[in-house]
């Protein structure tokens, strides 16, 4: 049992530094390259961030749990939109969070409650249809995932004609490079590490399947986006930081093809069984907190509540009331 703590919290302290400073490498990659903060977010960070999430999901439905593979998928898109909500907090008074963003997220948010979308129809109408032994909704998610990506980088290029300030000192394309690779593979490294200790953790104390499931693993492989975004807060960064959690939710999804590949028993979908109501409940949780998350980015709110802008305390209480109806209901795995 000391053995998982440990390295539980060696892998999660990796994880932070190797987070934060990923950001930093990530905004003068994208100097250098001439593209965004919003572009390096959405495609490179939330990729590398996400790669805990590709395991678990794809290693789940390898193992035939496809409970514990799209209930990890869905769980971190809400952990994700959660911590654009704590994001608020660090600024004293300098947000609210959600106003200092581009509008462009607006349409990345969009896209990731679009394909969270196809994944619901997916569970509810014939979850057993297959082509081959992949569900026809996974290549349409795979289909729209590519469309999106595209979509963006062009909207993404447009806007970035419009510079934001002075050019900025930054370091060599060598440097950042090098840099982003080898916090990116640390990452991607200490995940793995981290998502095998917390699944030993939950089995010695006994923690619930619902717990386990849809909370502690859906977290832990999300303390990637988490740790990262504290690093691109730090340099102000805050375009990366909302790219690269919209553009982890909408990786998330992508998981799902690459699950139902995986699976190997028919559609990911026709496996789910008693739980699919679970997953459709946690599937519609994440959209609601995206939708949220996305207007206020269009409305650019100035009004407080409890020193946190509003859009982001609301996000707060739909969190935790999201927590408390996934516990108090249970996963079926």
């Amino acid at each position: 049992m000391t053995v998982h703590w440990i390295a539980f919290l060696i892998a999660a302290a990796a994880i932070i530094l190797a987070g934060i400073k990923l950001a930093s490498f990530g905004e003068a990659l994208g100097e250098r390259i001439g593209v965004g903060q919003g572009w390096i977010g959405l495609l490179f960070l939330a990729t590398i961030t996400s790669i805990p999430e590709l395991t678990t999901t794809v290693t789940g439905a390898a193992l035939n749990i496809p409970n514990i593979s799209l209930g990890n998928a869905f769980g971190s898109n809400l952990f994700n939109i959660a911590i654009i909500a704590v994001m608020d907090i660090p600024l004293l008074g300098r947000g609210p969070f959600l106003r200092l963003v581009r509008p462009y997220h607006v349409t990345s948010g969009g896209l990731a409650v679009l394909l969270t979308v196809l994944a619901m129809l997916g569970m509810t109408i014939d979850p057993g249809a297959a082509i081959g032994w992949v569900s026809p909704v996974s290549i349409l998610i795979l289909i729209t995932y590519v469309a999106g990506v595209f979509l963006l980088y062009r909207i993404e290029k447009r806007d970035h004609r419009e510079v934001e300030g002075p050019p900025k000192e930054t370091m060599s394309l060598g440097r950042a490079i090098s840099g982003f690779l080898i916090c990116g593979s640390l990452i991607i490294a200490a995940g793995i590490v981290l998502i095998h200790a917390s699944r030993d953790i939950a089995e010695a104390t006994g923690l619930s399947a619902s717990f386990m499931g849809a909370i502690l693993v859906a977290i832990v492989t999300s303390l990637p986006e988490l740790a990262t975004s504290i690093g691109a807060l730090r340099i102000k960064a805050y375009d990366m930081i909302v790219g690269n959690l919209f553009g982890s939710n909408m990786f998330n999804i992508l998981t799902i093809f690459f699950a139902d590949l995986a699976f190997r028993r028919g559609s990911i979908f026709g496996g789910l069984g008693e739980g699919m109501m679970d997953q459709l409940l946690v599937a519609g949780l994440g959209i609601a907190m995206a939708t949220i998350a996305t207007i206020a980015i269009a409305y650019r709110s100035k009004r407080r509540v409890l020193g946190m802008g509003a859009g982001a305390a609301l996000l707060l209480a739909v969190y935790i009331m999201s927590l408390y109806l996934i516990v108090h209901r249970g996963i079926h795995v």
